[in-house]
């Protein structure tokens, strides 16, 4: 079992990638805990393709919890990821999951 960063770490690593989107790293945080499906617009699968997309797999692993990985790791999520490389990788650590 991975340990999830604690409420400090999640907020400053949200920031890292919502610096184009008017989602405060709260906000965001609450859609991560799953307080809420959406903020402005912004949705879960919207977060999940930014983490996944910014990070490093071993980073995200502490981002998002391990019970919402599958989600994080769908195909909506995956199509959404810059280069196209990046959803291979992905595609294959799903296949892991």
């Amino acid at each position: 079992m991975t340990r999830q960063f604690s409420e400090e770490e999640l907020l400053k690593h949200l920031k890292m990638v919502l610096w184009d989107v008017t989602v405060t790293p709260e906000e965001a945080l609450s859609i991560l805990r799953g307080e809420h499906d959406q903020v402005k617009g912004f949705t879960r699968m919207n977060l999940y393709t930014k983490i996944v997309n910014g990070f490093y797999w071993h980073t995200v692993r502490h981002i998002i919890p391990e019970k919402n990985l599958a989600d994080a790791l769908s195909e909506e999520v995956i199509r959404g990821l810059f280069p196209r490389d990046l959803r291979d990788k992905y595609r294959y650590v799903r296949s892991l999951l």
